[in-house]
């Protein structure tokens, strides 16, 4: 009853005169389709009603919010769907009414009208949210809830506009088949594609921007959703090929919007060849990559107004370039990169900044760099074939990131700390010497918990160079220890850097082994602490259930690196604390909001505590017998690396019971 008066309430309102009304009354709508979607299938008929003439004849932003009901709507039944499997979910408290499906043939034509309102000085910064924008990202929504069914409903509107002769018509009609492509299958939609790529990418020299514009992202959105050599229904071909890359390289010299999102279509077009080219050591794109990193790179160097997206859209297509290129085949062109972004790095050092615009410039531009040259390291040092590469080049590559450093900006020093940590990786006990004067900005790093994502980076850093170091890294210990401590001790610490900061721990006690002793009396109350900490947490908040689960593993990898570093040489020193580590893992154990990782981890560390302490352990796992059910329910898994998992911590508990 009180359910009815509510919406009754606030349907009438949704009609008021006032604009600010009536837009509120939406925002309700809004909510309540969200967080109440099982009640409402008796109210759907008037709300359907309510939103279309909303749409069709109300004023700007109470018509946004109408479309957000529907996206709403949208999202709550992919969710359903992702689930359940589409099931209508009997049995449970999640129902599917399909309403989407229902409202199928008056909601498509409502949406593609919307498409329509655009206007001839409208701006085409993505910032500014319009009726036609949000028309056709609902239009995607629905294609997403109902898959091929949205195909006939869409095609004709798309085939009757695409030909006419003002540009909103080609721009709603690109706009409309761009924005239904992902949700139907491939088998569905392949004929379209292959019938209107040639269209589309003529299209890329309309005389509009806008058409344009639209027509590269409906290039990208075919790209990332229908391209892959492995289908049987290929949109990319040896024949299309040169022609694809023809238009895409002489377009992204277009505006910096219409190049950013050919930038995109790029970026798509190589991640789907890269399958194609795993194992093998060629790629049908390699051919053309001396043109797309020319053209990358003069894009990322353009100075027209609104560059900088272009500039960062370049960057990131560049590093997935790189990802997917196939080495040995293009290593002389990477490498040739790799010396090409260290001289542009080593030119922002030298950039005269005289004003906030110029000093806003650099950090980009660093960033950016920083970035590349990360990629760079990683796909380099992957490879024995080129591996030297990187060590040749590591002191200068090193110099460049500590003049980086002291321009003293947080994004900057995110992405070069994420380099070098690729540094560290690639070059191993080589890094030793690069500590002295690294040393103290990783220290900045580490007390830097206001900017939390500076200080979570530089602690994934410290793990970085554990690993690459072993026991080299012992001179830093007493204050990389100390930082870590006192950061997760201070209650102002960001909860998000907390369960990387337990795994840092495990990290320096797996490097440093039997002289972890000294760290011990403070780390392990630390990490009952956090244990005792998870089991007090309210599992009905999915936020924190996420949180909860990442502070377990991070618990758990602090456990497992310090029963490992003591394995051969202090083993004893963990025997006090094996109980209560047993008493956390079966309370985990009981806990079923817990997920896989956890599961894993868990069961990790019941094994790495029997190989450690042997038959010290003995009674402990002949007290706590719940580790049989445990592995059980492993074996039980489909998770082949659980079982493994599982199989291997079985064997190490078997053991020791047998002892």
């Amino acid at each position: 009853m009180e359910r009815n008066f509510i919406l009754k309430v606030v349907c009438e309102t949704a009609v008021s005169k006032e604009l600010e009304i009536r837009q509120a009354a939406f925002e309700c709508l809004v909510s309540i389709s969200s967080t109440y979607y099982e009640v409402l299938e008796q109210y759907m008929q008037t709300l359907f009603n309510l939103t279309a003439n909303a749409v069709k004849t109300d004023e700007e932003p109470v018509a946004l919010q109408a479309i957000e009901f529907w996206s709403s709507i949208c999202d709550e039944e992919i969710e359903i769907q992702e689930v359940y499997g589409g099931a209508d979910g009997a049995g449970s408290e999640h129902h599917h009414f399909h309403f989407i499906e229902k409202t199928l043939p008056f909601l498509v034509p409502l949406l593609l009208e919307t498409l329509l309102k655009q206007e001839e000085d409208q701006d085409q910064d993505e910032g500014i949210w319009n009726l036609s924008m949000a028309g056709g990202t609902c239009l995607g929504l629905v294609a997403r809830t109902v898959g091929d069914v949205i195909v006939p409903l869409a095609m004709p509107f798309v085939e009757t506009n695409i030909v006419k002769p003002d540009w909103q018509s080609r721009e709603a009609a690109t706009y409309a088949f761009g924005s239904i492509l992902e949700g139907p299958s491939i088998e569905k939609l392949s004929p379209l594609v292959h019938a209107g790529l040639n269209f589309f990418l003529d299209s890329m020299k309309d005389q509009n921007s806008h058409v344009r514009d639209t027509t590269a992202w409906a290039l990208a959105r075919i790209f990332e959703f229908l391209h892959s050599p492995s289908t049987p229904y290929p949109v990319v071909t040896s024949a299309n090929l040169p022609h694809i890359m023809s238009v895409l390289l002489e377009s992204i010299k277009d505006v910096p919007i219409v190049a950013e999102k050919v930038c995109g279509s790029i970026y798509f077009l190589a991640q789907g060849c890269e399958d194609e080219g795993s194992g093998s050591s060629s790629s049908v794109l390699s051919p053309y990559l001396p043109d797309i990193i020319a053209a990358l790179l003069f894009s990322a160097d353009r100075t027209d107004s609104n560059s900088s997206r272009l500039r960062a859209s370049a960057c990131e297509t560049l590093n997935e370039i790189i990802r997917c290129s196939s080495i040995p085949e293009t290593s002389n062109m990477i490498a040739q990169l790799l010396h090409t972004i260290m001289t542009r790095l080593g030119q922002t050092v030298e950039l005269q900044v005289v004003s906030p615009d110029d000093r806003s410039k650099q950090i980009d531009i660093q960033a950016l760099l920083c970035g590349v040259l990360q990629v760079l390291i990683q796909k380099l040092s992957a490879s024995d074939e080129t591996k030297s590469i990187i060590l040749q080049a590591a002191d200068q590559i090193m110099i460049l990131f500590l003049q980086v450093f002291a321009c003293r900006n947080s994004t900057v020093h995110e992405e070069a700390m994420l380099a070098i940590g690729a540094l560290a990786y690639a070059t191993g006990t080589e890094f030793a010497k690069y500590m002295p004067e690294f040393y103290k900005y990783l220290e900045m790093g580490l007390q830097n918990i206001k900017e939390y994502q500076v200080c979570s980076i530089s602690v994934g850093v410290v793990g970085d160079i554990c690993r690459a170091l072993d026991d080299k890294v012992l001179p830093y210990c007493d204050g990389i220890m100390t930082h870590l401590l006192r950061n997760l001790s201070n209650s102002m610490l960001n909860r998000s850097v907390k369960p990387p900061m337990f795994s840092c721990l495990g990290d320096v006690a797996l490097a440093i082994r039997e002289h972890f002793e000294k760290y011990l009396p403070y780390t392990m109350p630390m990490l009952q602490g956090a244990a005792e900490l998870c089991s007090r947490m309210d599992g009905g908040d999915e936020d924190l259930l996420d949180y909860g689960n990442q502070l377990r593993c991070g618990i758990f990898d602090a456990y497992s690196g310090i029963l490992q570093g003591f394995k051969n040489s202090k083993a004893e020193l963990m025997v006090p604390y094996a109980g209560h580590l047993l008493q956390f893992t079966e309370a985990i154990f009981k806990d079923k909001d817990r997920d896989e990782g956890v599961t894993k981890a868990a069961v990790a560390v019941m094994g790495d505590l029997a190989d450690t302490l042997g038959a010290n352990t003995k009674i402990f796992f002949r007290d706590c017998t719940f580790h049989k059910d445990f592995l059980g329910e492993c074996f039980a898994s489909n998770d082949d690396q659980l079982k493994q998992t599982a199989t291997w911590a079985q064997g190490m508990i078997g053991r020791v019971l047998v002892s």
